[in-house]
């Protein structure tokens, strides 16, 4: 059945989006997929979206992997590379078919290790004719602010806040300019 559907990263994208929107609603919220790291960001690991949830703090990172053995065994790309990924919450996204089938060879490894290390568990499956996301396990909130870690992150933000907080009837006030 997998085969009929498309479980590309750009593909997978999309559901996980509304998930988000569902899970996490918000007026200032925005999306970026394939956010470019800064330079200061050194040896972080790229990151497929990024969904900022309202707030400079609530910045939710997803790692969006095709198959279960990437997630894994690639130290480049899967679970061993969130150990540099920035952000407040990260996410491992994969086929909902390849979570279930590596679980069950592996003894629920990938599982245990996102646990261990306090990263979430998102899935992709068909649904109807196109795709859905749905939550497996929740991430461990880190704190801090990580938007600088990623190139004109703030800057949307921002743009997006403002422009929210003016059709709200709020006068927006730059004090980080001045």
């Amino acid at each position: 059945m997998s085969q009929l559907y498309d479980f590309t990263v750009d593909a997978m994208i999309d559901p996980i989006e509304r998930l988000f929107e569902r899970e996490f609603p918000t007026d200032y919220g925005i999306f970026v997929p394939h956010a470019k790291l800064t330079k200061d960001s050194g040896k972080a690991t790229d990151i497929d979206l990024l969904y900022v949830a309202g707030s400079s703090k609530m910045l939710h990172a997803i790692k969006i992997l095709s198959t279960y053995d990437k997630c894994l065994f690639d130290v480049q790309e899967g679970i061993h590379s969130m150990s540099r990924a920035r952000g407040n919450y990260l996410w491992i996204g994969l086929p909902l078919d390849e979570f279930r089938e590596g679980e069950a060879q592996y003894n629920d490894i990938l599982a245990e290790t996102c646990d261990k290390r306090g990263v979430g568990i998102l899935t992709v499956q068909p649904r109807g004719r196109g795709l859905s996301a749905k939550i497996i396990s929740r991430p461990v909130k880190e704190e801090g602010d990580f938007l600088d870690e990623y190139q004109d992150l703030r800057e949307e933000w921002r743009q997006v806040k403002d422009r929210n907080m003016a059709m709200d009837g709020y006068e927006i006030v730059d004090y980080y300019s001045q």
